[in-house]
């Protein structure tokens, strides 16, 4: 029985681990420094914010495409995720009352984008429409603020290229490199 629990619990561990290592691909490649140099975004914890839901979401897409529905693997990258974003609040100063109210904002923020570019997504992939998943990388990643069509392209381009190579890949081939950004 105990050899039953230690499995459990070593494969509960692996499966946090290789979800901390994904959370840290997608934080290493939403700071870097094309996206605030080369496509003039702000420099800020909310741009930040909205590059990690937007490459968190590809990784949440490949799960719901695959339709492997009970994955630790996703959970545990969601909750380590959101256990991040309350630990950079606190390190900011912001007391416990203000972390509760902040986290609610950004659990419904990120449910919101989530669907949002989901279904700009599924537009594109079934009916080559990319108005939505345009409409929704202006709203999120630019703040509705005036955007150069060549930017919004390539953002359009790197969301689907990214998709469709974490699509084309098992489970097991995408952890086996932390389900790796493809670069623009």
């Amino acid at each position: 029985k105990k050899l039953i629990y230690l499995n459990i619990f070593m494969l509960f561990k692996k499966k946090n681990h290789l979800a901390e290592k994904i959370y840290q691909n997608i934080v290493k490649i939403s700071r870097s420094k094309f996206f605030y140099l080369d496509y003039g975004l702000d420099d800020s914890f909310e741009t930040r914010f909205d590059l990690i839901i937007f490459h968190a979401f590809m990784i949440f897409y490949f799960y719901k495409f695959k339709q492997i529905d009970k994955s630790l693997i996703a959970q545990n990258l969601f909750d380590f995720m959101f256990n991040d974003f309350e630990n950079n609040l606190r390190e900011m100063g912001f007391g416990d009352i203000a972390v509760n109210k902040k986290m609610k904002i950004f659990i419904r923020a990120f449910y919101g984008r989530l669907s949002q570019y989901s279904k700009g997504v599924d537009l594109a992939i079934n009916q080559n429409d990319k108005t939505l998943i345009e409409k929704t990388i202006i709203n999120n990643i630019f703040k509705s603020n005036r955007v150069d069509p060549k930017d919004l392209i390539m953002f359009v381009e790197y969301i689907m290229k990214n998709i469709n190579n974490f699509t084309s890949k098992s489970e097991t081939e995408n952890l086996s490199c932390n389900f790796e950004f493809l670069k623009f």
